[in-house]
C-alpha cells in the first residue's frame, strides 16, 4: 500500500489503545474460530456414522447397567448380525498423565458390527491368545508412540481390582485403522479379561453394541429389542448410534444454536469497541486531514485513508486470532479418555473470518471515512469541527 505508513503511523498514534483494540478483535476472532472448528467437527463426525450400529442402554439411564445375559438374547433377534456387551475402564497412563478409555468388549464381534474398522485377522487372533491383549486405533498409537509388542500400564480411575489396587496392564497385539482415519482412538480389550479381574459390577455391562443387516430396519430392529426385555427388570432404550449421540447432545442444548449466539453477541460488542476506537483515533487527527487536503488530497484518498486504518487493524487481528485457533484447537480437543482425535479448523473458517472482518471494517470505519472525505479546510484547522 502506497500510504501504509500513514497508517501504520495512525495506529501507532495511542499505542496502548491500538493494542487493547486489537487484542480484542484477536480474542473475539480465536473463539469464532474454534467454537466453529468444533461445530463442523461434531457436525461431520455426527454424518458420518452408519445406519447400522444400534446402542442398547439402560432405560433408567447410562447411570444404569445392564447384565450380560442381555447380549445373547439380543443376538437371537432377526437382523441383528453382530452383537457385544461394553464395559469401559479409565485410566491414567505415564509419562504425561494422558487419560486414556479401555473399551472391553468382544473383539470379534465388535468388528463385524464397525465394518468401516480393519485389522488383519492374525492380530485379533494373536489379542485372544493373551487374556491382556488389545487392539489400538491406528491414531490413538501414533500419538502415543505405541507399537505391536508394548505393554500399556495404566492406573484406572474407575475400577479396582479385588486386592484393591487400580494398577492394570495390557499388551497391544493388533493395530486397526479405520475409514476415517483420525477416529481410530479406541483401545479394545476382551471383556471376559476386565470382567473377571473387577473387584464390582461383575457380569453387567455399560451399553450394548448391535450390528444389524439395513439400516432401513432399525427401527423395526430397535423395537424388537426393547420389546423382549418390556416385562425385564432391565428394561432397555435401543437408538441408533446417530440418535444416541444426539440425544446425549440435546441434553446440553442446541449446540449450533449455542454457538451462533455466543459468537453474534461477541462480533457485536466488538463492532461497538472497534467503532469507538477509529471515532477516537479520527477525532484526534482532523486537524491532520485538513493538512492533507491542504496538500493536494482528493476527498477520496482521505476517506480510503480512513478506511484503511480500520481495515489494517480489523484484519490483523482477524487473522491472528483465527490463526491461534488453529493452533489451540487440536491441542485442546484432543481426549483419548472419550476416544476423541483432534479436531481442526476448516479453511471455510478462514474466508468466513475474513469476510466477517472486513464487514466489521466496514460497518465500522465507513461513516468516520465519509465524514473524513466531507471535511472543510478551514474549518478543520480553526478546530470547529
Amino acid at each position: 500500500m502506497k500510504y501504509w505508513h500513514l497508517v501504520w503511523a495512525a495506529l501507532r498514534r495511542k499505542p496502548t489503545r491500538t493494542v487493547l483494540t486489537l487484542l480484542s478483535i484477536v480474542t473475539a476472532f480465536f473463539l469464532f474460530g474454534v467454537l466453529q472448528g468444533v461445530n463442523v467437527g461434531i457436525s461431520n463426525g455426527i454424518d458420518s456414522i452408519k445406519g447400522t450400529h444400534l446402542r442398547i442402554s439402560s432405560r433408567n439411564g447410562l447411570a444404569s447397567t445392564l447384565p450380560v445375559s442381555h447380549v445373547a438374547r439380543i443376538a437371537q433377534v432377526p437382523g441383528v448380525r453382530a452383537v457385544t456387551g461394553v464395559a469401559m475402564l479409565i485410566g491414567r497412563i505415564a509419562p504425561r498423565n494422558t487419560i486414556v478409555l479401555v473399551t472391553a468388549c468382544d473383539l470379534e464381534a465388535m468388528f463385524r458390527i464397525y465394518t468401516e474398522m480393519s485389522v488383519p485377522r492374525e492380530q485379533i487372533a494373536n489379542a485372544l491368545r493373551s487374556r491382556t491383549g488389545v487392539i489400538v486405533g491406528k491414531a490413538l498409537a501414533a500419538r502415543q508412540g505405541w507399537k505391536i509388542g508394548d505393554r500399556i500400564p495404566l492406573r484406572s480411575l474407575n475400577m479396582k481390582k479385588p486386592d484393591g489396587s487400580s494398577d492394570w496392564a495390557f499388551d497391544i497385539a493388533g493395530v486397526y485403522d479405520q475409514d476415517n482415519p483420525d477416529q481410530a482412538m479406541f483401545i479394545l480389550a476382551q471383556y471376559d479379561y476386565v470382567n473377571e479381574a473387577r473387584s464390582t459390577g461383575k457380569n453387567t455391562v455399560f451399553q450394548v453394541l448391535a450390528g444389524i443387516d439395513a439400516a432401513a430396519r432399525s427401527a423395526e430392529v430397535s423395537q424388537a429389542i426393547d420389546d423382549s426385555f418390556a416385562n425385564s427388570p432391565n428394561q432397555t432404550l435401543t437408538q441408533t448410534e446417530k440418535e444416541f449421540i444426539e440425544s446425549t447432545l440435546r441434553q446440553v442444548g442446541d449446540i449450533d444454536f449455542l454457538i451462533d449466539a455466543i459468537v453474534g453477541a461477541v462480533l457485536f460488542t466488538l463492532l461497538f469497541l472497534t467503532a469507538n476506537t477509529m471515532a477516537q483515533s479520527v477525532r484526534e487527527r482532523i486537524p491532520e486531514l485538513a493538512v492533507l487536503k491542504s496538500m493536494g488530497w482528493t476527498d477520496g484518498a482521505v476517506q480510503w485513508l480512513v478506511l484503511a486504518e480500520a481495515l489494517a487493524l480489523c484484519l490483523i487481528g482477524a487473522l491472528a486470532g483465527l490463526w491461534l485457533s488453529v493452533v489451540v484447537l487440536p491441542a485442546v480437543t484432543y481426549q483419548p479418555a472419550m476416544s476423541l482425535n483432534a479436531m481442526h479448523v476448516p479453511n471455510t473458517v478462514f474466508l468466513t473470518g475474513a469476510s466477517l472482518a472486513l464487514i466489521m471494517a466496514v460497518a465500522s470505519g465507513l461513516p468516520l471515512a465519509r465524514k473524513a472525505k466531507r471535511l472543510d479546510i478551514a474549518a478543520a484547522l480553526s478546530r470547529r469541527t
